[in-house]
């Protein structure tokens, strides 16, 4: 795994209008990703329409809950944590749809083989990688 400079999900030195602007962001881009709007993005995670325009509006001081992140989360099917504003090394290191949190399960079963499973489905993807090229 390389090392990145993810400064974390602390954003140690910033202001609170920053990492809400972030968030904002962030949220934006999964929008974007979906094709929705604020409006779809209400109705589908059950929240008051007016409510997301406050909370996702650039110039507001409205903030997200843990509630709201958590029905929106499962409106787009991503883990919570998937929510969470990017750092500088992320956007540069390209930022790419986030994968559904159905196939969290999946991931789980993959990363608790052994080291010796996991080696040989790390050659198998090269493998797989490598044909495409």
């Amino acid at each position: 795994m390389p090392d990145l400079d993810s400064e974390g999900y602390e954003f140690f030195g910033l202001k609170d209008a920053q990492i809400r602007g972030m968030q904002i962001e962030r949220i934006e881009f999964l929008m974007a990703n979906l094709a929705w709007s604020k409006k779809t993005l209400a109705n589908k995670a059950n929240l008051p329409t007016s409510s997301v325009y406050a909370k996702l509006g650039h110039e507001g001081t409205s903030q997200l809950t843990m509630l709201d992140m958590c029905a929106i989360a499962k409106a787009m099917d991503i883990s919570v944590v998937q929510l969470l504003p990017l750092t500088a090394a992320e956007r540069e290191a390209g930022v790419k749809p986030p994968a559904k949190a159905s196939m969290l399960k999946m991931w789980d079963a993959l990363l608790s083989r052994n080291a010796e499973q996991l080696e040989v489905i790390y050659q198998i993807d090269k493998l797989l990688h490598d044909k495409k090229g």
